[in-house]
C-alpha cells in the first residue's frame, strides 16, 4: 500500500481494531468456559482442539468481514459501494468501554475460579488448618480396616472385602496416593492416634468405616478424616441391598476423590464406577478368596482354599474377569510352591485364557499373565513386560507389579534393580510385612546383613509374632554364627508339618548346635503326621542322611531307598520341581550311587544357569554330594566359588563351620581356610 497512514486510518474508520479486541477477549473467555464444561460432560480431548481451531479461524473471518463490509443506516453493505468521504456509524466509546469492562469482569471471575479449582488445598488453607508433614501429599489417603458389625463373626471376610474394593477403586485414580491395604491391615478400626498413624503411612487423610451384613441387607458407614486436625471432611451411611453394594463402593470412592480435589479422567471415572459382577453369590465367593489372598500366605492348604473360592465365583458368573485372573494367579502359585505338575499348569493357563478372552486389556489380566509367565513358564523377560502392562493398565496394580518385577529381577541376577523395585513397592505400601521381608531376602542373598536385620525389624514392628519373620531372623543369625540369638528367635516358631519352612528352620538349628538326635526326633514326628505325599520324601531323605551320619547303616539304607523311590515316583507323575533333583542328589550320594549323582547334577545345570536366586542352593547340594563321595577337590572348588556368589541362603564361613554335611572336609587345610571369618 502506497500510503500506510491511510491504511491504518481506514482500519480505524471501519472498526477493525475494535472487532479484533472484542473477538480476542470473547474468544479467550469461550476457551476458559470450554475447559470447564468439556471435562464436566466427559468430552474427548480432541473436542477442545477442534473448538480452539474454529475460534482461530473465526478470528480471521471476523477481520475480513469488518474490512469488507460496513454497517449503514440502510443495513450491511460492501465497503466498495460506500464513498470514502461518507461518515459511517461508529461504536460509542462509552458503550465499547462498558462492554469491554463487563467482559473483563466475567473473564477475571472465570480465571479466579479456574485458579481456585486448580490450586492445591495447601495454598488455600488457613493458619488454623495445619499443613501435613513435609513430603506428604494433600491428595493422599489410607483406608483403615472396616469394623465387622455383623452378628456372625464369620462375616469378617465381607467387611475386609468392602474395604479392599473401595481401596482398589481409589487406587485407580492417578491423582491420588493410596496406601495399599496390607499396610493398614494391622491397625484397629477407629484408633485414637490418627496423626501418628497417618505419619507412619505417609498420608494426609484417613478413611474409617464399618460394615453390617444381615441376609441380603448391608449397612456401610464411612467417614473421611483429615489426620492432622481430626476434622471430619465427609461422612455417610448407606443402607442397601447386597445387589447394590457396587454402587455404594463407587459412590464412596467418588465422594473421597471430590473431597480431596482429585482429578479423574473419563477412563478413571469408568473404572471407579465399574461393576465386576452382577451376581451377589459370585461376589461373596470372590471376597472369601480375596481374604485369603490378603493374608500374604503361601501355605499350600490355604492356596488350595483360595482356588476353591475363585473357582466357585467363576462358576456362578463366567464373565467375572477379576475372579478368573486371581484363579489363574492362585494356580500359578500352587504350581510353583507345592505341585509342579502339567495338570496344575494347565488349570492356570485355562483361567488366564478365559480372562484374556473377556477383557484382554484389563490390568488384573496382565498381572495374571505375568504370574503365569514367571511362576510356570519362567519366561522372565516376558513376565516383566506383562507386569509393566499391569502397572500402566491400572494404578491399583502398581504395588504388586513392582513387587513381582523385583522377584523376577533377582532370579535374573539383577540385584540392584531388584532392590530399587523393592523400594518402589514399599513406598506405596510401607507397612506391608511381606514386602519388607522379601526385600530382606534380597539383602540376605547379597550378604548385606545390617540391611537384612533392619528390614526384618521393620516388618516385626507390624507383625511382632509372625513366625515366618522369626524364621528369617533365625536364619540370618545362623549365617553369621550367632547360635544363641537364632535359638531365641525360634522359640516362638511352631513345629507345624504343614509349614515346611518352620520344620527346615528347626532342623538346621539342631544341626548347627550339634543336636542331631533332636533333628531325627523332629523328622520322625513330622513323618508320622498327615503330611502331604509331595513333602514326605524330602523330609525322609534328610532323615536317611542323619541316620547315615550317626552310623545307623541299616536304618539309613531303608529310609534313603524309600525316599529315592518316592521322589522318582513324584517325578514320573509329572512333578518337574528342582527340589526333587536337589533331594535325590544327597540320597544318591549317601547310597553311594555315583552315576545317579552325576545324572542329577547334570539335570540341575539348567536350573542353576537360569535362576540366580535358587541356583546357589542347588550348587551347595552338589558340593555336599561330591564331598560325601570323596571328590574333595571338586567340592572345595564349588564351595570357594559359592562364598562369593549371591543367592538365597548364600553360603558363609559361619555356615561352613556349622553344617554337618561338610564333616568329611574338615581335616583339609583348604577347607579350614575357607571357614575363616564370619
Amino acid at each position: 500500500m502506497r500510503n500506510p497512514g491511510h491504511f491504518f486510518a481506514e482500519l480505524k474508520r471501519r472498526n477493525v481494531y475494535k472487532v479484533a479486541v472484542a473477538y480476542a477477549v470473547i474468544g479467550w473467555l469461550s476457551i476458559q468456559a470450554g475447559s470447564i464444561l468439556f471435562p464436566t460432560f466427559e468430552a474427548p480431548g480432541w473436542v477442545m482442539k477442534v473448538f480452539v481451531t474454529v475460534l482461530g479461524a473465526g478470528f480471521v473471518i471476523a477481520l475480513i468481514i469488518a474490512w469488507a463490509f460496513e454497517m449503514t443506516p440502510q443495513g450491511l453493505k460492501p465497503t466498495g459501494e460506500i464513498s470514502p468521504n461518507e461518515r459511517l456509524p461508529y461504536w460509542s466509546r462509552r458503550k465499547f468501554a462498558a462492554v469491554m469492562i463487563s467482559i473483563a469482569v466475567a473473564a477475571g471471575a472465570l480465571y479466579l475460579f479456574q485458579h481456585y479449582r486448580a490450586t492445591p488445598d495447601s495454598a488455600r488453607r488457613s493458619s488454623a488448618d495445619p499443613l501435613p508433614p513435609e513430603g506428604i501429599s494433600e491428595k493422599s489417603i489410607a483406608v483403615l480396616p472396616f469394623e465387622n458389625l455383623s452378628r456372625d463373626p464369620d462375616n469378617a471376610y465381607f467387611a475386609n472385602g468392602i474395604q479392599d474394593e473401595i481401596l482398589t477403586r481409589l487406587a485407580k485414580i492417578d491423582d491420588l496416593k493410596v496406601i495399599s491395604r496390607t499396610s493398614t491391615l494391622r491397625y484397629k478400626t477407629s484408633p485414637g492416634n490418627l496423626p501418628a498413624i497417618a505419619k507412619e503411612l505417609g498420608v494426609a487423610h484417613i478413611l474409617e468405616g464399618s460394615v453390617q451384613k444381615t441376609a441380603d441387607q448391608v449397612r456401610v458407614t464411612v467417614q473421611l478424616i483429615r489426620a492432622a486436625t481430626d476434622a471430619h471432611l465427609w461422612a455417610e451411611t448407606y443402607d442397601r441391598k447386597l445387589t447394590d453394594i457396587f454402587a455404594v463402593e463407587s459412590d464412596i470412592a467418588e465422594n473421597i476423590a471430590r473431597a480431596l480435589r482429585a482429578k479423574l479422567t473419563p477412563q478413571e471415572q469408568r473404572a471407579v464406577t465399574a461393576r465386576p459382577t452382577e451376581n451377589p453369590a459370585a461376589y461373596e465367593e470372590y471376597l472369601r478368596g480375596l481374604a485369603l489372598w490378603n493374608k500374604l500366605t503361601a501355605a499350600p492348604h490355604e492356596l488350595l482354599d483360595m482356588a476353591t473360592h475363585f473357582s466357585r465365583a467363576v462358576e456362578l458368573d463366567p464373565k467375572f474377569v477379576v475372579a478368573w485372573s486371581l484363579l489363574s494367579v492362585t494356580h500359578s502359585f500352587v504350581y510353583a510352591e507345592s505341585e509342579r505338575t502339567p495338570e496344575r499348569a494347565e488349570e492356570a493357563k485355562k483361567a488366564l485364557v478365559q480372562a484374556q478372552r473377556l477383557q484382554p486389556d484389563n490390568g488384573d489380566v496382565y498381572f495374571a499373565e505375568g504370574m503365569y509367565r514367571y511362576r510356570i513358564l519362567r519366561a522372565y523377560d516376558d513376565a516383566l513386560a506383562s507386569f509393566e502392562k499391569a502397572r500402566r493398565g491400572s494404578a491399583a496394580n502398581r504395588v504388586v507389579a513392582a513387587e513381582f518385577s523385583a522377584y523376577v529381577k533377582r532370579r535374573q541376577g539383577k540385584w540392584e534393580e531388584a532392590l530399587r523395585l523393592h523400594e518402589e513397592a514399599i513406598e506405596l505400601d510401607p507397612r506391608n510385612s511381606l514386602l519388607l521381608s522379601e526385600s530382606a531376602v534380597t539383602y540376605r542373598a547379597l550378604r548385606r546383613f545390617p540391611e537384612t536385620d533392619a528390614l526384618l525389624d521393620r516388618a516385626r514392628e507390624v507383625e511382632p509374632e509372625n513366625p515366618e519373620l522369626l524364621v528369617q531372623k533365625a536364619e540370618a543369625a545362623l549365617a553369621q554364627g550367632e547360635l544363641e540369638q537364632a535359638g531365641r528367635f525360634l522359640k516362638s516358631v511352631p513345629r507345624d508339618s504343614r509349614q515346611p519352612i518352620f520344620i527346615n528352620a528347626w532342623f538346621n538349628y539342631y544341626l548347627a548346635t550339634g543336636k542331631p538326635a533332636e533333628a531325627v526326633s523332629l523328622l520322625r514326628q513330622v513323618l508320622e503326621t498327615d503330611i502331604s505325599p509331595r513333602q514326605a520324601p524330602h523330609f525322609r531323605s534328610r532323615l536317611g542322611v542323619l541316620e547315615a551320619m550317626a552310623g545307623n547303616t541299616a536304618l539309613a539304607q531303608a529310609e534313603l531307598a524309600r525316599a529315592r523311590d518316592e521322589l522318582l515316583q513324584l517325578r514320573a507323575g509329572g512333578d518337574s520341581s528342582e527340589r526333587i533333583g536337589n533331594s535325590l542328589l544327597l540320597v544318591s550320594a549317601f547310597l553311594g550311587d555315583q552315576d545317579a549323582v552325576e545324572r542329577e547334577a547334570a539335570l540341575l545345570q539348567k536350573e542353576i544357569a537360569g535362576d540366580a536366586l535358587i541356583g546357589p542352593i542347588l550348587e551347595t547340594t552338589i558340593a555336599a554330594a561330591r564331598a560325601q563321595l570323596g571328590q574333595t577337590d571338586v567340592a572345595l572348588a564349588i564351595i570357594k566359588q559359592l562364598l562369593e556368589k549371591p543367592g538365597e541362603g548364600a553360603l558363609t564361613p559361619a555356615l561352613l563351620r556349622l553344617d554337618s554335611r561338610w564333616n568329611r572336609l574338615r581335616g583339609d587345610p583348604r577347607f579350614q581356610k575357607l571357614c575363616e571369618g564370619r
